[in-house]
């Protein structure tokens, strides 16, 4: 396999965003939420209810099995104050309408749901762990459970701008290291990277562009290194459950100062639930 692109020239694609639709009003809108200290309920629900596809999104997901609410919800601010919460409910919706800018079905070979499916494992992972960690700066689990979820976006990116190129990265994944050798051997940058770029391009929080660009870098030591840290054992967690490899190295969790057996605990809880994670990431796939 032979790179088919440069860094540069992948680098200036998702700068310029030649082929990309902008990020959509309703998208800015709940990005700019995350800047405010105070969080309205009625407003983030009215963001929501300016697009009818991603509303019937989030009841499906407040009415899901997972969730376990006893009565049917059936307006977003009902989903967001019953069941969800107001830092979920933006998180999900962001990263929903977020991703709806993609195309990915010219790219046969990737599957959504398991893009998800990852994505949901990291980010409920994530903010388990989070209120957990006990080293500074402490990362906030509204925060861990966003950069969870978008840990992946550059994927995303990826499949859309290079769909042949990216059906030939997963049809090598079994003869190459990994993922991520595998984009820069054939598009000459990685997931990671672009991630960063699109991240960087679009003004999302500085946290969650650390954790894109960095959760796979050990000798990370920026301002956001506990989130960056957290983030990067879910995700591969996350990963090896797709696998149906389920073992962990917690050296990472105790070097946050997690105790093993609390973080055994939460692990073994996330297992329990992995039939419905995968419910809930279909839905996010709008399968």
């Amino acid at each position: 396999m032979h790179a088919s692109h440069t860094v540069t020239e992948t680098r200036l694609e998702i700068q310029k965003l030649n082929t990309l639709p902008p990020m959509s009003l309703v998208a800015q809108e709940l990005l700019a939420v995350f800047g405010e200290s105070e969080l309205d309920v009625q407003r983030i629900a009215a963001i929501i209810e300016k697009d009818p596809a991603l509303l019937a999104r989030l009841i499906g997901l407040a009415n899901s099995a997972y969730f376990g609410y006893p009565e049917r919800v059936a307006s977003a601010e009902e989903a967001i104050f019953k069941v969800l919460g107001i830092n979920i409910a933006r998180s999900l919706a962001f990263s929903m309408v977020l991703a709806g800018t993609f195309r990915t079905s010219h790219c046969p070979a990737f599957r959504v749901d398991e893009y998800w499916t990852s994505a949901m494992v990291a980010a409920t992972l994530a903010q388990r762990l989070a209120r957990l960690v006990d080293v500074e700066p402490r990362p906030r689990s509204g925060n861990a459970y966003l950069a969870g979820l978008l840990h992946n976006i550059g994927l995303l990116a990826l499949v859309h701008l290079y769909p042949a190129d990216m059906t030939q990265v997963f049809g090598h994944l079994e003869q190459e290291p990994g993922l991520v050798a595998a984009e820069r051997t054939q598009l000459g940058a990685d997931h990671l990277q672009v991630g960063g770029w699109l991240g960087r391009k679009w003004h999302l929080p500085a946290f969650v562009v650390a954790a894109i660009e960095h959760h796979r870098d050990a000798s990370y030591a920026g301002e956001y290194r506990p989130l960056v840290q957290l983030i990067g054992f879910c995700a591969q967690w996350a990963s090896g459950l797709q696998r149906d490899e389920d073992a962990a190295d917690l050296s990472v969790l105790t070097a946050l100062g997690i105790p093993p057996a609390e973080a055994e605990s939460v692990l073994g809880e996330m297992l329990a639930r992995r039939e419905e994670i995968a419910l809930l990431a279909q839905l996010l796939a709008g399968e």
